[in-house]
């Protein structure tokens, strides 16, 4: 398997119950297995919060802190806009226009340029091999790219329906609300 980073996976009605109408960036793609982030499921924790616990030295933007996955909930992970933002050090590009981070300077730095960002709390891990089985059993449908209004823009609570219509090729508003059936 040739190492990859910084792609969508969107879950179908074959995902896991944990993952139902999950999206994931994907940071990670190797022999050794994957790690990403859940983009669309904010946690209960603020993003003040948050970033207090984790020593980000910034007056934080209102809103959530979002759960990045299952593995490592006490690691906090930072997205950004890099449209928007110029790359601190101690980040990385995942695409041209999604950067991440785990350090708290970066991310002091990032909330103070008022860029874009996401605050995650975890991260999802697969084990070597994993993520491929799932992708053929049909569980994950990978988007042929990032967008980073999906990301940074998208209000919540459609960014499922709308990575889902962009990856079926439909217009976003077609699926609308709608969900798949599920026999």
């Amino acid at each position: 398997m040739d190492p990859d980073e910084g792609f969508l996976l969107v879950a179908t009605p074959q995902a896991a119950d944990e993952h139902r109408e999950t999206i994931v960036l994907v940071a990670v793609h190797g022999e050794e297995g994957s790690l990403g982030f859940v983009l669309n499921r904010p946690s209960i924790r603020t993003f003040a919060e948050a970033a207090y616990d984790l020593g980000i030295d910034a007056p934080p933007p209102e809103g959530p802190a979002f759960f990045g996955g299952l593995t490592r909930p006490d690691i906090g992970w930072m997205l950004f806009d890099a449209r928007t933002c110029i790359e601190p050090d101690d980040s990385c590009l995942l695409t041209p226009e999604v950067g991440v981070t785990a350090a708290p300077d970066a991310m002091s730095a990032i909330v103070r340029a008022g860029g874009a960002s996401l605050l995650l709390l975890g991260h999802v891990t697969w084990e070597p091999g994993d993520l491929e089985d799932e992708i053929r059993a049909g569980a994950w449908i990978r988007a042929a790219q990032v967008d980073p209004s999906l990301v940074f823009e998208t209000p919540i609570a459609r960014r499922w329906s709308d990575a889902t219509c962009d990856v079926l090729g439909m217009p976003r508003p077609w699926l609308g609300i709608a969900r798949f059936a599920t026999a």
